[in-house]
Parts: structure tokens; sequence; C-alpha cells
């Protein structure tokens, strides 16, 4: 053929097959079919099983790599392991409430081991699998060709049960998803009555037999009536799933048994997670963690308890912690057919997915009497001609015999008779026993007993209340065959433990260490900086007492205050972790400074006087020469890992001094150029929160603030290294002037290079009374 080349718009070429591709996979692979509930790969795997491979429960398995390639091969033409993890998960019993494959061999496990390869497994299906398919031969769905037209294949089975709420599915496919849990069987079906009998009833009368979601791995669901109600209604929302415990008494010790994890949870990662919390003593009511389930006993993770340990303190640092309690979304979005027999992608409620499936199962019902009908009335006809035959049999016999073939037989037959071809090709292939006296006997038994049943039919399809019927007696037969308790509890809030995070903390006193390059570790007992282990090129900025119930304030020269508890900074007797591990340090920014919250070394927050913000207050000097006092009251609290602003900086200032206003009544600033001011403290402005401040000392445009000191009984002035090497002692004893003047001139030849760190003064928790 000759090439043919046409110019199109990528755009457009893009948009158009972008679109093909999302209708094709939220159509025929995330979505489910509202009817029977299962996406286009379960169903064609069901089918197979059934209709080709002949799988039914009572049967011997076959390898799972037979039923994967006959999938592919006639049905689903994708890869192979779209085809057998649909499959495995069909059989697992901790991923579908009510499987419908029995698996033999590795299937994976609820540790989250991945199961065998499909050469070394074999399945069949579940009793409960054909319930989906026992009607397929009575034309009761529509048949479509397979991808190549080789074959045929169902639009949707013929479920017996609500399926899709009973097994859930989860989906993600372009733009939309869907998320629904699963529920009991027996809750279900009475749901389903309730709804046949009352086309009126609301969701919160379906609510009354519906509990809730009910899990495979058991578990309970935190949420009151009117949370479930809203979600059933409006098809959307969220529920938190928590495991299950108890307390057992060994002996003298108390144990907490979790029988149960939430839907879709790795216990093994569970195991790890829980282990590492004992290791680091997060969680110091516990001792160990042991395994001890096994098929007889279900799931049991042994948590072993200190004596005085509150077990519900435990679970709720546990639920809080780990995945012993998730959010479910719930999203009911599923592809519901329309008055064309087209589906289209909807999210509806409870209600209306029962009306739907009820629907569909009264046409199916409807459909399979149709075919029951017609089936009996071509056997009826058969019948009457043999009553026509059987009236005058020997002249029967005898234009049979005197006839010159099969096809002049039958033409005799139908003129003497007046029997049409295909009752007289039935008496024409008609064993000769059947014209024993006893046999013809049966016959017109069988034609009066197909007769009634054929009426009985035609009674039925006249009356829409007696389709009803069937499909009710159908679904509580259902219910009674494989219906099961419910293993999910329903509970509140006001069940659950309530959590307090003070309470898993060991309290103990301790130090922290901060260094000029921002790394910080936590010491428990430290009596000389000396030994004290830090990188190479960095020195000690402070030391920070406190409980690890308090909390330790870093402050960053870009105006940042990061807030950490004691707790969790790390223990060690190397170099620590550096700043940037648990906060979003900013670009170059460095630590000028730490504080302890534990009230034993500052004072707590008092009560504001005079419209002024509650003491106690912080004064900040920067770079260029502003200061300002703030509370220390915002930044006592632990923060996020992008800190709180403490300081606002205009272009290339940044803070170089941070101290907690104590008794102290003046200031001390000193310039790289040698100028020093002395001012009272009261000059400063104290601000409600975060601002520039006002001028302390007026700086050439070459010169900057080095830092300071506030004069007080804990010191009395600073000590600055010059450039040439010498020592300048800066004292309070300086006359004090008014901020914002450009000071005393301390030096006359040369610069400060820098202000020595006022000496470090470690806490000896001996002396002190116990905390």
């Amino acid at each position: 053929m000759p090439e043919t080349i046409e110019t199109v718009s990528i755009a457009e070429e893009t948009e158009k097959r972008y679109l093909h591709y999302a209708l094709s996979v939220i159509m025929a692979r995330a979505l489910p079919d509202v009817r029977d509930g299962l996406k286009p790969v379960q169903r064609r795997i069901l089918y197979n099983m059934y209709h080709d491979l002949h799988l039914y429960a009572d049967e011997r398995p076959i390898k799972c790599a037979k039923v994967v390639g006959e999938v592919l091969g006639k049905y689903h033409p994708h890869g192979d392991a779209s085809v057998y993890d649909a499959l495995v998960r069909l059989a697992q019993p901790f991923t579908l409430r009510y499987p419908l494959i029995h698996g033999e061999g590795n299937f994976g496990s609820v540790d989250g081991n991945p199961a065998a390869a499909y050469r070394y497994t074999e399945c069949k299906l579940l009793p409960l699998a054909e319930e989906l398919m026992r009607e397929l031969g009575q034309r009761t769905v529509d048949m479509r060709p397979t991808f190549d037209g080789a074959y045929e294949e169902p639009v949707v089975l013929p479920a017996r049960f609500p399926h899709l709420l009973a097994n859930g599915v989860t989906g993600i496919a372009v733009g939309m998803a869907t998320s629904i849990p699963p529920h009991n069987l027996g809750e279900l079906v009475k749901a389903c009555i309730a709804l046949i009998d009352d086309p009126d009833a609301t969701t919160a009368d379906l609510l009354e037999h519906i509990k809730g979601p009910d899990f495979p791995l058991g578990g309970r669901v935190l949420a009151d009536r009117r949370t479930l109600r809203q979600i059933y209604e409006e098809g959307i929302g969220t529920i938190k799933v928590q495991g299950q415990w108890k307390l057992e008494q060994v002996g003298r010790k108390r144990q907490i048994v979790i029988t149960s994890i939430p839907f879709g949870a790795n216990k093994a990662a569970l195991e790890e997670k829980i282990g590492a919390l004992i290791a680091e003593r997060k969680l110091p009511q516990l001792t160990g963690i042991v395994n001890e389930s096994n098929m007889h006993e279900g799931m049991r993770i042994v948590l072993e308890l200190k004596a005085d340990a509150d077990p519900e303190l435990v679970m709720a640092y546990l639920y809080r912690h780990t995945e012993l309690q998730q959010n479910f979304a719930y999203n009911m979005t599923v592809l519901v057919p329309d008055a064309g027999g087209q589906v289209r992608p909807r999210r509806l409620g409870l209600r209306e997915l029962l009306r739907h499936f009820l629907d569909f199962r009264l046409t199916t019902v409807r459909r399979r009497c149709q075919y029951e009908l017609e089936s009996l009335r071509r056997r009826l006809h058969i019948l009457r001609g043999f009553q026509e035959i059987f009236r005058d049999l020997d002249r029967a016999l005898a234009l049979i015999r005197s006839s010159d073939g099969k096809e002049d037989a039958s033409r005799k037959l139908q003129r003497h008779f007046q029997l049409d071809a295909d009752q007289a090709q039935a008496v024409l292939e008609m064993l000769l026993y059947r014209l024993a006296r006893l046999e013809v006997a049966k016959v017109r038994q069988e034609l009066e007993e197909k007769e009634r049943q054929a009426q009985r039919l035609e009674n039925i399809l006249r009356s829409e209340k007696k389709l009803w019927a069937i499909v009710r007696d159908e679904l509580l037969e259902i219910a009674q065959k494989y219906a099961d308790r419910r293993r999910t509890k329903i509970v509140t809030q006001d069940d659950v433990p309530e959590f307090d995070p003070q309470a898993y903390i060991v309290r103990e006193n301790t130090h922290v260490i901060l260094t000029r390059d921002g790394w910080i570790k936590r010491v428990a007992r430290l009596t000389r900086l000396d030994n004290t282990r830090i990188r190479e090129g960095d020195e000690i900025l402070t030391v920070v007492p406190g409980s690890t119930l308090d909390a330790v304030v870093f402050f960053m020269d870009d105006g940042i205050a990061l807030t950490l508890p004691i707790h969790e900074v790390p223990a060690s007797s190397g170099y620590g972790e550096p700043l940037s591990r648990f906060f979003r340090v900013g670009a170059g920014a460095r630590p000028v400074w730490a504080l302890t919250t534990d009230e034993r070394f500052v004072p707590p927050t008092q009560v504001p006087g005079n419209g002024q913000p509650p003491p106690p207050y912080l004064v900040i000097a920067t770079a260029l020469g502003y200061v300002v006092r703030i509370p220390f009251a915002p930044v006592r609290t632990p923060s996020t890992v992008r800190g709180r602003l403490f300081a606002r900086l205009t272009p290339g200032d940044r803070v170089v001094l941070v101290r907690l206003v104590r008794s102290e009544k003046s200031l001390l600033l000193v310039s790289r150029q040698g100028h020093v001011i002395h001012f009272a403290l009261k000059e400063v402005p104290v601000l409600a929160g975060p601002g520039r401040g006002v001028l302390g000392i007026k700086l050439d445009a070459d010169d900057q603030c080095l830092g300071g000191c506030l004069i007080g009984q804990r010191q009395d002035g600073v000590i600055a290294e010059t450039t040439d090497g010498r020592t300048l002692r800066l004292t309070g004893e300086r006359e004090l002037t008014h901020r914002g003047g450009r000071g005393q001139e301390a030096l006359r030849r040369g610069t400060i290079a820098r202000i020595v760190p006022e000496p470090i003064e470690l806490v000896h928790w001996d002396e002190l009374e116990p905390s």
C-alpha cells in the first residue's frame, strides 16, 4: 500500500489518545461493576475456571500457571503478573472477607510475604464463587466477543449475592478511585430483604441491619452512628480502624496480646516497629515482644509489660505511633449501567448500591425463568407429538415401515398426524423400548408435569411480586449456607484510651550539648567538657540542662527558633546529630544560643500586666545594631520542622545575641570597630511577637555589632579579642547612655575579631533537689 503521511496537531492527538487510555483504565481495569462487584480481570479468571476448566469446588485443583495462560490467551491480553496477582488476592483469606478461590501452596501471608510463582501453586473455585456463576448457562446475562473475537465472555456474572459489598474493592483509575470495605454477608442479606419488603427504606433503616464494615482480620472501627450514616449516604468519608487486644495474666506477669490488626497492615513491619520503640526506650512500659501466632490460635503478638505499667497507656501510644491504627477512606465509585446498557462511573451510597444489585437480581431471575419456560415449551412440543403418535401407534409404525427413508417417513408422519418437522424428527429418533406400555405412561406423566411447571413459570413471570419472592428466598438460602459471625467491632471514641505523650517518657535529668556548627546530643552525666567528643574544627557553643519531660530551644541567626523535646535529642557518646536531621535549617544559618524550658532554670510564664505580653522576656540584638524584647512563651512548646520566627530581619542582617532577661537592668553592645554602648534595658520595647525592634547602637557603613551581654549579677561584661591578638575586657562599669548612639570608643587601633563566649556553667544534678 502507498505510504500516507498526515500532519496532525500533537496537542490534539495527545489529548485524544490520553482520553482513550483514561477511559480504558476506568472502564476495563480499575473500577468494579455495581452488579457483580468484580473488576474485568477478576471476572475473567472466575469465568475461565468455571466455564472452560471446570475447576469446581468438588474437583481437583490444577496449576495456577494453566489458569493464567488460559485467561491471557482467551480473555485478558495483558501481562501475566496482572492475572496472577488478581488470582492470588482472590484466594487470600486476609485480603478478602469471603475468598472465592481455594489455593494450595504459598499464596502469601499477612506478614507481607509474596506468593510463590504460579508454576508452584494450584487452585480451584470455592463453593461461594460458584454462586456467582451458577446461572451462566441459562442466558441470564449478556455475552460479548472477547478481544480477538474467537470466544465469548459475560458482560457481568449473574451474582446471587451482593459481592461488591461482601468483599469490598479498591482500585485507582485516571482521575478517580474506588475504596469500598468488606461487609458481613449475613447483615447484607438482611438489609437486602428489608429493601425488598420496603422499597422506600432509607439508609438509616438499612443501617439497623448493617452495623458497618467487617474486615477479614477483625479489628475494630472507631465511628459513631452519625458518622457511618453520613458516609453510607454520601458514599465518601473516612473511618479509623484499630487492632484488637486483650490483657493476660501469666503467673505474676501481665502481658498484652494483640489478636487482630487493621485491614491491609503488614504484621511483620508492625512487629519491627514495636520492637524499635522498645529498643529506643520510647515505650518504657514494655520489656519485649514475642510473636506467638499460629494456625490454631490465630494471631497472637505478645507484648511483655512491666509490673506497674498501665496497658491502656501502652495501647494508646501504639495506636498513635504504629500501623495498629489506620484510616480507611470510603469512596464508593463503581460502574453503573444506564438505560441504554452502557456503564458509567458514579459514586453511590449504600442504598443505591443495594438497589442496583437487587434490580439486577430481579432481571436475572426473570431471564432465568424465561429460559426455563422456553426449555419447557420446547420439551412440551415434543411430548405433544409423542402423544399424537401414541393415539394410533400401529398406524405410525405402518407409515414408517412403508416409507422410503427418514425424510419420507417424516413427511408421512407430519401429514397424517399433523406434526411439524421437529416433532416428526423426535418420533423417528425415539428408541423402540419407549413404545412399551409403561414407557408410554411415563411420557404422558412427564407431559402433565411439564405443563404444570410451565403454568407455574408463566404465573411467576406475570407477577413481579412472585419474582421478588424468589429473589428473597434465594438470598436467605445464600445466607443460611455462607453467612458467619461478624469479626469487626464498632466502637465510639469514648471506648478508646486517651493518648498522653508525657506518660511514655522516662523522666531523667540530662544535658543537651550544642556546638557552633549546629550538632546536638544528649548526655546524662557531665562533669567536664574536656572529655566530650565533638567534630574536628567545631567547638561547644553552650550546654543546656533540663529534664527529658521538657524541651530545648535553639535560636538560629536567621531569626528562626527550633524547639525540640529533650527526650528526642539523641543520647550519644559520639558527635551527636546535626540540627538539620530534625528541622529544615535555613541555608547558611548557624545557632546563636540555646535555652531550656525546664522551670528549674527558666521562670514560668507569668500573668501579663498593664497590657504587656507575659514575662519572662528574651532580649535580641542583630548585626545591624537593632535590639528588641519578646516574650519567651511562644517558643516554649515544640515547633514544626520549619521552626518559629522570633526576629524579623532586614536583608543582610542576622541575629548576634539572644539572652533571657532575669533581674538584669542594662544591656552592653560591642561593634567590630571597637565601639561600646551601655544603656538601660527599659529603653528596649517589648513586642508581642517577632519584630525588627529599635536601633541599639549606631554603626558606620563598614561596621557591625558583634554581640554583647546583659549586665547583672551573673555577668558584668564581655571579653573581646582584637585582630592583633590582644584581649579586652569590656564591663558594665561604663557610663549609662541612651540607646541609638555610637557609644564609647574602646579601641583606637585595629578592630575586634570576636566576642569570647562566656564560660559554660555545668549543673551538678546531685546538688539539686530531685526532679
